[in-house]
């Protein structure tokens, strides 16, 4: 019988050697907690994107549809929106960088890469694109439906990109405040 705690995680990034447990190195708090609400912000706002804007667009005539994701764009180039989706991208770095030389960089590293290439990457691959060419149409293309569907498509792997971060980091931090514990216990 282990007597390991049975709510710390045990898969395969899980910390096993106590020799680990003392060296690892945890991101400060307020780091921690600005990166999960960095990714929880994106998460939601994605989210968002998917399930009730997308949707509202495609119930639009075309050109109610191109009016309104003009604006849509116009709005969301704002200084608090850029400093969420790319201060997240900082703070994920940050919180890699802090822990590189400790067992939690496994975490870390997960979820800044997908963070950085399934919601930014997309974002640049897939959304800025369409994004430009929508903003650049003076009637509503004949390929406007193709468009958006291509760009739901994108936008489903930023949502599910920031969620599945958000859970990582909120998994390794756990992690490493779990082992924390019990070092100072052991």
């Amino acid at each position: 019988m282990s007597d390991r705690n049975p709510n710390t995680v045990s898969e395969p990034l899980a910390i096993d050697s106590t020799n680990e447990r003392r060296n690892l190195r945890r991101c400060p708090l307020a780091l921690e907690l600005t990166t999960a609400i960095g990714l929880a912000l994106m998460a939601g706002f994605l989210f968002n994107m998917s399930v009730v804007t997308a949707p509202a667009l495609n119930s639009l005539s075309p050109q109610q549809a191109l009016a309104a994701w003009k604006a849509i764009n116009s709005t969301v180039r704002n200084p608090l929106f850029a400093g969420t989706a790319f201060g997240t991208v900082l703070l994920v770095i940050a919180c890699t960088a802090t822990v590189w030389r400790s067992p939690l960089r496994r975490w870390c590293l997960s979820f800044a890469l997908l963070y950085v290439i399934g919601v930014i990457g997309t974002t640049f691959a897939v959304e800025a694109g369409i994004n430009r060419a929508v903003a650049s149409a003076t009637v509503p293309p004949a390929e406007l439906p193709h468009m958006l569907s291509t760009w739901l498509l994108g936008n489903h792997v930023r949502a599910v990109s920031a969620l599945a971060s958000f859970v990582v980091a909120w998994l390794g931090f756990r992690q490493a405040h779990c082992a924390q514990i019990e070092t100072e216990i052991a």
